[in-house]
Protein backbone atom coordinates (compact mmCIF):
# COMPACT_ATOMS: atom_id res chain seq x y z
CA UNK A 1 0.00 0.00 0.00
CA UNK A 2 2.86 2.20 0.84
CA UNK A 3 3.50 2.24 -2.85
CA UNK A 4 0.44 3.35 -3.94
CA UNK A 5 0.71 6.33 -1.07
CA UNK A 6 4.07 7.68 -2.37
CA UNK A 7 3.39 7.76 -6.01
CA UNK A 8 0.16 9.52 -5.60
CA UNK A 9 2.22 11.81 -3.21
CA UNK A 10 4.70 12.23 -5.87
CA UNK A 11 2.12 12.59 -8.50
CA UNK A 12 0.19 15.24 -5.94
CA UNK A 13 -3.09 12.69 -6.96
CA UNK A 14 -6.07 12.54 -4.82
CA UNK A 15 -6.85 8.66 -3.97
CA UNK A 16 -9.78 6.44 -2.94
CA UNK A 17 -9.18 4.86 0.09
CA UNK A 18 -11.29 2.13 1.95
CA UNK A 19 -9.98 0.85 5.79
CA UNK A 20 -10.65 -2.48 7.52
CA UNK A 21 -13.69 -1.60 9.57
CA UNK A 22 -14.95 1.69 8.14
CA UNK A 23 -18.49 2.23 6.61
CA UNK A 24 -17.11 3.74 3.46
CA UNK A 25 -14.18 5.04 1.06
CA UNK A 26 -12.78 8.16 2.13
CA UNK A 27 -11.69 10.65 -0.62
CA UNK A 28 -7.91 12.11 0.38
CA UNK A 29 -4.85 14.19 -1.00
CA UNK A 30 -2.39 12.57 0.44
CA UNK A 31 0.43 14.34 1.90
CA UNK A 32 3.48 12.36 4.15
CA UNK A 33 4.11 9.16 5.05
CA UNK A 34 5.96 7.90 8.20
CA UNK A 35 5.58 6.29 11.34
CA UNK A 36 5.05 6.88 14.41
CA UNK A 37 7.19 6.85 17.84
CA UNK A 38 5.78 3.21 18.24
CA UNK A 39 6.49 2.42 14.80
CA UNK A 40 3.10 2.55 13.43
CA UNK A 41 3.08 2.87 9.25
CA UNK A 42 0.81 6.17 8.90
CA UNK A 43 0.01 8.76 6.39
CA UNK A 44 -1.16 12.84 6.87
CA UNK A 45 -3.65 13.56 4.94
CA UNK A 46 -6.39 16.35 3.59
CA UNK A 47 -9.93 14.20 3.27
CA UNK A 48 -11.85 16.01 0.56
CA UNK A 49 -14.91 13.75 0.73
CA UNK A 50 -16.59 10.32 1.96
CA UNK A 51 -17.32 8.65 5.34
CA UNK A 52 -15.79 9.65 8.78
CA UNK A 53 -16.02 8.05 11.58
CA UNK A 54 -16.54 11.48 13.23
CA UNK A 55 -19.06 12.86 10.66
CA UNK A 56 -15.88 15.33 9.97
CA UNK A 57 -15.27 14.58 5.97
CA UNK A 58 -13.28 17.74 5.50
CA UNK A 59 -9.93 18.40 6.55
CA UNK A 60 -6.60 16.68 7.93
CA UNK A 61 -6.64 13.47 9.38
CA UNK A 62 -3.65 10.65 10.20
CA UNK A 63 -4.54 6.96 8.86
CA UNK A 64 -2.67 4.19 9.58
CA UNK A 65 -1.64 1.96 6.58
CA UNK A 66 -1.96 -1.39 8.25
CA UNK A 67 -6.05 -0.32 7.97
CA UNK A 68 -6.18 -0.05 4.43
CA UNK A 69 -8.22 -2.95 2.63
CA UNK A 70 -7.55 -0.87 -0.92
CA UNK A 71 -6.60 2.30 -2.54
CA UNK A 72 -7.31 3.71 -6.26
CA UNK A 73 -5.36 6.49 -7.43
CA UNK A 74 -7.89 9.07 -9.01
CA UNK A 75 -7.41 11.10 -12.21
CA UNK A 76 -7.84 14.28 -9.79
CA UNK A 77 -4.58 16.22 -8.88
CA UNK A 78 -3.89 18.73 -5.75
CA UNK A 79 -1.69 22.10 -5.95
CA UNK A 80 0.00 22.15 -2.63
CA UNK A 81 -1.05 21.98 0.94
CA UNK A 82 -4.22 23.33 2.51
CA UNK A 83 -4.02 25.65 4.90
CA UNK A 84 -3.43 23.93 8.78
CA UNK A 85 -0.45 21.57 7.17
CA UNK A 86 2.05 21.21 9.83
CA UNK A 87 5.80 20.86 7.81
CA UNK A 88 6.84 19.31 11.25
CA UNK A 89 4.00 16.62 12.08
CA UNK A 90 4.56 16.29 15.43
CA UNK A 91 2.90 12.55 14.80
CA UNK A 92 5.14 11.52 12.68
CA UNK A 93 8.43 10.77 13.90
CA UNK A 94 10.15 8.91 10.93
CA UNK A 95 9.12 10.57 7.69
CA UNK A 96 9.09 8.22 4.39
CA UNK A 97 7.90 10.27 1.97
CA UNK A 98 6.34 14.10 1.98
CA UNK A 99 5.17 16.46 -0.50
Amino acid sequence: MISELERAIAQKRVVSVFFLGEGGFRKLEPFCIGKTEAGIEVFRAFQVGGFSNTFTTYGWKLFRIDRIISIELGDEHFDSARPGYKFMDPAIHHVICKV
